[in-house]
C-alpha cells in the first residue's frame, strides 16, 4: 500500500498531521504520523493550535445516498479511521473517495455542516499556491518556512491567526 496525503477539498491542506522526516541516511526517510508509535520527532513541532488538520470528516457525495451524512476520525494512509481505531472502508487517498469527500470538521463546520458534497461542489477551487507543497505526503517544513504556518492554525481559534485562516475558508466558501 502506497503512503498519500488526503486533502480538504474545500481548504485544500492535508486531513492529517503525516509528513516526512529525514533519517540519518540521506536517502532514507521516516513517516511521522503522531500515533505515540513514531521513532522520530515530527519536523514542525505541531501544538493544540494544530490538532484541526487530524480531525476529519467523510462527507456523503449526495443526499440520495444510503449512507450515514458523515463519518468522523483520522486519515492515514488514504484511509478514514473511527476513532477506536477500525476502518470505515472509505478510501479518502486523494480527498475524493468512493463513497465520500475529505474535510476538516472546522471546514465542515464553516460550511454550514451541510449532509453532502453536493451544497459544496462550488468550491472545487483549490488554491493552486499550496499544489508545490503536496507531494507524496504534505511539505509541513517548506510551507511553514515560505511563511505560511498561520493557514495551520485552527479556524476556530481565537487568536490573529485562527481568525486570518476563518476568513481564508469562508472567502473559499462564498
Amino acid at each position: 500500500m502506497g503512503v498519500m496525503s488526503t486533502y480538504c477539498q474545500i481548504c485544500g491542506l492535508p486531513v492529517q498531521h503525516d509528513h516526512y522526516v529525514p533519517a540519518e541516511r540521506a536517502d532514507y526517510f521516516h513517516i511521522w504520523r503522531g500515533d505515540g508509535d513514531d521513532e522520530v520527532e515530527p519536523i514542525i513541532p505541531f501544538g493544540p493550535e494544530h490538532a484541526w488538520l487530524r480531525a476529519g470528516v467523510g462527507l456523503r457525495y449526495e443526499d440520495s445516498a444510503l449512507l450515514m451524512a458523515t463519518v468522523s476520525g483520522l486519515v492515514h494512509d488514504g484511509y478514514l479511521e473511527s476513532p477506536g481505531g477500525g476502518l470505515f472502508g472509505t478510501d479518502l487517498m486523494d480527498g475524493f473517495g468512493d463513497d465520500r469527500v475529505a474535510l476538516h470538521a472546522a471546514c465542515w463546520h464553516l460550511a454550514g455542516e451541510p449532509t453532502s458534497w453536493e451544497a459544496l461542489g462550488h468550491t472545487n477551487d483549490i488554491p493552486k499556491d499550496e499544489n508545490r507543497y503536496r507531494r507524496q505526503l504534505f511539505d509541513f517544513e517548506a510551507f511553514v518556512a515560505d511563511g505560511h504556518g498561520w493557514m495551520l492554525v485552527d479556524p476556530q481559534d481565537g487568536s490573529a491567526e485562527g481568525v486570518r485562516n476563518r476568513e481564508r475558508i469562508l472567502t473559499l466558501l462564498s
